[in-house]
């Protein structure tokens, strides 16, 4: 948590000092690496909770077939929650790339 906290104070540092007397190229690349970060964390977050969510459903279908389609049913109401967050970094990520 105080790693997150100390980079999530880090980052809009460099910003203001590349604003103020290291040109735009800084700028311009740390907005990349932060639409870059976001979307790629973000993938691959998204992409291990699907992955848990489908091996329980998975489990629970094979321990108990006939409650199948209920499982099956809320799988699919958590993967599209799951889902939402990577829609989410992927805003943040056109927003820093397309906000000057």
């Amino acid at each position: 948590m105080r790693k997150l906290l100390l980079l999530s104070l880090l980052v809009p540092m460099l910003a203001l000092a590349a604003e103020a007397g290291q040109g735009e190229t800084l700028k311009q690349g740390l907005m990349y690496l932060g639409a870059g970060l976001a979307i790629g964390l973000a993938a691959l977050g998204t992409g291990v909770g699907m992955g848990h969510a489908v091996r329980g459903t998975q489990e629970g279908v094979a321990r108990n077939p006939t409650v199948g389609g209920r499982l099956q049913t809320i799988m699919f109401i958590g993967l599209a929650f799951i889902e939402t967050l990577a829609l989410y970094a992927l805003l943040v990520a056109i927003i820093l790339l397309f906000v000057k």
